[in-house]
């Protein structure tokens, strides 16, 4: 709801070492989109100011997961979402909280193979 930004927040996997025009603000240089996904929940606080607005990705880091060519990351709607990269497509989701009170958080993948991601102030461990 600040900036100049239009509500369309996107996750991203970047190159530090190519460089392109800011999408928003036209600064120059960022690291270069490589892959970029749309939140897919619409953001019906936002609806009013934009239209097209979607909730942001609550994240400080999110968990690389090579085995499946995929990324995993959390959304402020409460779920956890699997990005498969190959195909730039969420290929699972799964509601950890109902959404409210998210704040910036960590997933990540243990040495067990377990997936770790807190919400809402929450560890939880899924596949372990």
């Amino acid at each position: 709801g600040i900036g100049t930004g239009d509500g369309q927040n996107r996750v991203a996997v970047l190159d530090p070492n190519q460089t392109q025009p800011d999408p928003v603000t036209g600064a120059v240089p960022v690291m270069k989109e490589l892959l970029t996904r749309l939140g897919p929940t619409p953001d019906a606080g936002q609806i009013a100011s934009f239209p097209s607005a979607v909730m942001e990705w609550c994240i400080n880091t999110a968990a690389v997961d090579p085995f499946t060519s995929s990324i995993l990351v959390n959304s402020e709607d409460g779920k956890l979402y699997r990005w498969h990269l190959p195909t730039n497509q969420f290929s699972e989701s799964m509601a950890l909280t109902s959404g409210f009170a998210e704040a910036y958080t960590p997933t990540l993948i243990g040495p067990d193979g377990g997936v770790y991601a807190i919400n809402n102030a929450v560890l939880f461990s899924i596949g372990t």
